[in-house]
């Protein structure tokens, strides 16, 4: 393991602990704590996530069909890149060298998005939005392993600002001019899910998924994910 993944420059690296929860889904049981992790690990992986998705909805933009969705597409990537902004200034904290922290998470990032590109416009918006929503569920979920005060400054940063509802109209515009490409955008976003969760998988301690019940331990934070991203697709109508 890299010496950045642990040493924080200016401060002791925080200690896990657990937020507690208001709800009472299973997932709020699970020790979080245990598969996060370390902060800085954590940052650079969120860094490469926002920046990519910064990129991919700049390059929607510019290939809109109206002057409406290129400007909301460019707003929700300007949001992306804030958050980016925000995480590398923590992760500047953490590392001595922010460029080398990044280039193993970007690595393994394209590795995975290589595998949700797609030629038609409208998919490419449908994986911005899936993307988008489900990790940041995710990410939100797994600060909860850091303390506090972390968890609160990282939930802050990832929650939505109004970028969901941008990229969903986008969307429902589309579908409003020809819902034949309903069950086809449907099941573009279907198969987005399994690669979406490696995304997430990317996230985990290594050492803690080395556990032989890692995956239990995982499987109801997954299935909290999944039930929001189900949501998020009936919303425009479609299915999950």
């Amino acid at each position: 393991m890299p010496w950045w993944s642990w040493k924080k420059k200016k401060a002791d690296r925080p200690a896990f602990s657990i937020t507690p929860r208001d709800d009472e889904s299973a997932a709020s049981k699970v020790d979080l704590g245990a598969l996060a992790p370390p902060l800085a690990d954590y940052l650079a992986g969120a860094c490469v996530l926002q920046q990519a998705l910064a990129s991919k909805l700049s390059v929607l933009s510019g290939g809109a069909w109206g002057s409406e969705d290129a400007d909301d597409l460019g707003l929700a990537s300007g949001r992306a890149m804030d958050r980016y902004r925000r995480l590398r200034t923590m992760l500047e904290d953490y590392v001595e060298d922010v460029a080398a922290a990044l280039s193993g998470p970007r690595d393994r990032l394209a590795a995975h998005l290589d595998r949700l590109e797609s030629t038609r416009w409208y998919e490419g918006v449908g994986t911005a939005y899936v993307v988008t929503g489900f990790t940041r569920d995710f990410w939100h979920r797994l600060a909860t392993g850091f303390d506090p005060e972390v968890t609160s400054v990282l939930q802050d940063i990832l929650k939505d600002e109004g970028d969901e509802d941008l990229m969903a109209g986008v969307l429902e515009r589309f579908l409003a001019v020809d819902g034949r490409y309903s069950s086809r955008l449907s099941l573009w976003c279907r198969r987005l899910v399994g690669d979406t969760m490696l995304i997430c998988r990317d996230a985990l301690s290594e050492a803690a998924m080395a556990h032989v019940d890692a995956e239990v331990r995982l499987e109801p934070v997954l299935t909290d994910v999944v039930a929001l991203h189900t949501r998020r697709l009936d919303r425009l109508g479609l299915t999950a």
